[in-house]
């Protein structure tokens, strides 16, 4: 006759959980290469954050439209006493101080839109070289310089990409102004 015990030795325990645990470390260790395999390392409230700080970092728009005014000269009606070598004589212009700005037609921190699919996006002003990207229709680009860059009969805007904050030129045949603003 045989007696067995209703006492359970701790290895009965062990047959059992062993199994379970080594499950549960299979797991997560699959669900950590899938982790770095997609290459999502940030969490959600991180990438909140970013957004959230892009968003309320831009500058608040520019005035696009400028009105310039020019004041033309009027001819002297009378001369001086001095023979006319006063500086106070009636319609004498004063010395051009003109700055040289040049109407570059978009003007720093404007929001634009890209025309058509498959634009360059480059990493100097010229058709030279490799391109760093291509850009579809619609992107949305902020300039970033004063003016404009020609490089024979191109002209480049220095942009940075809203979307990835990358940055490059864009012939500025492709460009037009953002009017959602």
């Amino acid at each position: 006759m045989s007696y067995e015990s209703e006492e359970r030795y701790w290895t009965d325990y062990l047959r059992v959980a062993l199994p379970v645990i080594g499950l549960l470390l299979m797991l997560a260790l699959f669900w950590w290469w899938a982790q770095n395999f997609i290459g999502d390392e940030e969490t959600p409230e991180d990438q909140a954050n970013i957004v959230q700080t892009q968003v309320a970092t831009q500058p608040p728009p520019t005035p696009t439209a400028t009105v310039e005014i020019t004041i033309a000269a009027t001819e002297a009606q009378d001369t001086p006493a001095d023979g006319g070598n006063s500086d106070t004589t009636l319609g004498k212009t004063p010395e051009d101080n003109t700055n040289n700005s040049q109407d570059c037609g978009f003007q720093k921190d404007d929001r634009v839109l890209v025309t058509e699919d498959d634009v360059n996006l480059r990493p100097e002003p010229s058709t030279e070289g490799d391109p760093l990207g291509k850009l579809a229709a619609d992107t949305e680009l902020i300039i970033i310089s004063d003016c404009y860059t020609s490089e024979g009969d191109n002209d480049f805007w220095e942009v940075k990409v809203r979307e990835t904050a990358e940055e490059g030129w864009v012939a500025a045949q492709f460009l037009e102004l953002d009017s959602s603003e």
